[in-house]
């Protein structure tokens, strides 16, 4: 049995899942990553990937070098998941094929051997896809295909190769390609413009308890709910992942479908027409929006953005599938529950109808964090403050859900929800999140 093509985000994969009830997922990653959802490859395996043959040039450009933990022996080196190149996905297009050779010849020579690093390769490979494919959407929202545009079919197989490796990620089998097309690569090196330095909701351990949380408390219980929508760009490998994922968990078949909606990060775009309504045109090319016109009719969305901070992008999110005959029911991964501190007026009651009790990663320390990365400053990165939180993520969600009760604004669902998920939070092994200091100090 096969999902319905003109419903997907993406072209139609078959459906796995077992004809009597849910298949047991694969348990996903077991590795760790810190706050920015970067891991630290430990020095064995790094003298595994030596051992193996993978080029220590490929190493160097993709995997920074970085200085551990100081046991009596003295200093160890490490290698960090991300560096430079991550962030500047455009510079290191022509390095994605080597990149997924090095994956290939991992996994011949040292299989099962290396996770950690494994993991690394893959994270780069799937954020080399990603941010490719944001590229093309965007260049096709803004300036339609015309006869014979290459566009068009780039994205498709682009969002398909960000799909197969974001479920790699996740501890899926890889069924589809790893690295683009020739051409497709070509075309991507042409592009100077929509290429984002980073995904705000870009941590795979994050992403994993999220979309677990969603399949047993939300989807489960509401098997009406067959489509997902998820804003760009934060939390397009979110979407990307529950493609996989989420079906696995549920064992029925999920439709992901992407939009370009934001107002933090995307104030240039005038995604507001006359009395309120959103335009659609400005969110993703004809062939999707079509797609997500005829999956949204008379249907329940659940829509996943990435943080909530003033409302915006979900209010919006939920105009756009009413506009579209459907009726939205919104959540957050993340919530900025400092906000509340800062002013008591604050209010997403009515734009969040599930608030992650998650605080979240504040964009200044996000940029921060990056800024080290991207000027290859391991020492720093490493030494940064805000690895060093005190307390854990399930002491500031219980605080988060204190906050909650105290302004009176939250219905009973919504608390009950609240309390389901910081039940589900006790076992999550996320970081705590760090405050910006000026917030810290009000």
């Amino acid at each position: 049995m096969t999902t319905t093509a003109t419903t997907l985000l993406l072209p139609p994969r078959a459906n796995t899942a077992h004809p009597s009830g849910p298949t047991p997922p694969p348990s996903g990653s077991a590795v760790a990553c810190d706050l920015l959802g970067v891991v630290h490859i430990p020095a064995t395996e790094l003298h595994l990937a030596v051992r193996s043959g993978l080029d220590p040039a490929l190493l160097d450009t993709f995997l920074p070098a970085a200085e551990g933990p100081r046991p009596a022996a003295g200093a160890r080196t490490i290698r960090l998941g991300r560096g430079p190149a991550y962030y500047q996905p455009r510079t290191a297009l022509p390095s994605w094929a080597a990149l997924g050779e090095a994956l290939d010849r991992l996994d011949h020579r040292a299989p099962g051997q290396a996770p950690v690093l494994r993991h690394a390769l893959l994270d780069n490979l799937h954020n080399l896809a990603a941010a490719s494919a944001y590229t093309l959407w965007h260049s096709l929202t803004d300036h339609p295909s015309l006869t014979d545009d290459p566009r068009p079919a780039a994205l498709e197989r682009l969002l398909e190769t960000a799909a197969t490796t974001a479920a790699a990620l996740h501890g899926h089998p890889a069924t589809g390609p790893l690295a683009p097309h020739p051409g497709d690569l070509a075309l991507l090196q042409a592009h100077e413009a929509g290429w984002r330095t980073f995904r705000e909701l870009d941590n795979p351990v994050k992403i994993s308890n999220e979309l677990r949380f969603l399949a047993e408390h939300v989807l489960a219980p509401r098997p009406d709910i067959t489509t997902v929508l998820a804003p760009l760009y934060g939390s397009l490998s979110l979407a990307l992942s529950a493609r996989t994922v989420l079906p696995a968990l549920l064992g029925r078949p999920i439709d992901v479908h992407l939009v370009r909606l934001g107002f933090h990060d995307q104030g240039n775009v005038a995604y507001l027409g006359a009395g309120g309504t959103v335009r659609h045109r400005a969110t993703a090319p004809r062939t999707y929006r079509d797609r997500l016109s005829a999956a949204a009719r008379d249907a329940t969305v659940l829509v996943i953005d990435d943080n909530v901070g003033y409302g915006s992008t979900l209010r919006a999110a939920r105009s756009l599938v009413e506009q579209l005959g459907g009726q939205a029911l919104t959540r957050s991964v993340e919530s900025a529950w400092t906000l509340y501190h800062r002013s008591g007026r604050h209010d997403i009651a009515d734009a969040a109808d599930l608030p992650s009790l998650r605080p979240n990663l504040h964009h200044s320390i996000h940029t921060r964090l990056t800024g080290h990365l991207l000027r290859g400053d391991t020492g720093a990165y490493l030494s940064d403050g805000a690895h060093r939180t005190a307390g854990t993520l399930h002491r500031q969600m219980a605080a988060s859900l204190d906050l909650a009760v105290s302004t009176g604004t939250w219905t009973t669902a919504q608390l009950a929800a609240m309390r389901a998920e910081l039940a589900r939070a006790a076992s999550w092994n996320e970081p705590p999140v760090s405050r910006p200091a000026a917030l810290a100090a009000a």
